[in-house]
């Protein structure tokens, strides 16, 4: 097997053990048996569990990037934003992202190690929370900056347009969520 599809394999099998049985419960036996292959092959690519780990939060740190790229290309692009198109890019910030095959295993993985790991906890706060508001106000200051909204307060808006999102990500109700990102959008996007 090629060198990159076994560290590839060990990638994605660590990502689904990790989520299941946690970071701490899962030795490299298990992973080595999971994958198919020796403990030391696995040393041979990875020096560590903790390495294994980061590399996994790599990733999605650079799918994350990618995306914001993306939207900010499309938002640069644009010279309005209708209300659907609004909607539907919170509605796929959850559905597209924090339920994407790729980070959802993950996000549940630092879930369940947050209370005992100061590191997981920063990590799944990051990816949650402070990375998303963030970039979240960036794009209001941009939309203000551009006169398609009239509340200055980009951080604020960031954090309301987040919360509902995380309303959606945690109740699992999409539809709810998309009922109150329209009403968001309608008030901001009216000025009030």
């Amino acid at each position: 097997m090629p060198q990159d599809k076994t560290k590839d394999r060990i990638l994605e099998t660590s990502l689904k053990l990790f989520s299941e049985k946690g970071y701490a419960a899962l030795s490299m036996r298990d992973l080595s048996d999971a994958v198919g292959i020796r403990t030391s092959s696995i040393y041979y690519y990875f020096k560590s569990k903790q390495e294994i780990f980061d590399a996994l939060l790599q990733k999605a740190e650079a799918m994350t990037d990618a995306l914001k790229a993306s939207f900010f290309q499309a938002l640069n692009s644009s010279e309005n934003v209708v209300c659907d198109d609004f909607v539907r890019a919170g509605v796929a910030f959850v559905t597209g992202y924090l339920q994407n095959e790729k980070i959802a295993p993950l996000l549940h993985a630092l879930e369940s190690e947050r209370f005992h790991n100061q590191r997981a906890d920063e990590t799944w706060q990051k990816m949650l929370f402070s990375v998303p508001i963030e970039h979240e106000a960036k794009v209001f200051k941009m939309l203000y900056e551009r006169g398609m909204i009239k509340n200055q307060d980009a951080e604020a808006l960031a954090a309301e347009y987040h919360g509902i999102e995380m309303l959606g990500y945690f109740s699992g109700d999409i539809e709810r969520m998309a009922k109150a990102l329209e009403a968001f959008y309608n008030r901001v996007f009216a000025g009030n």
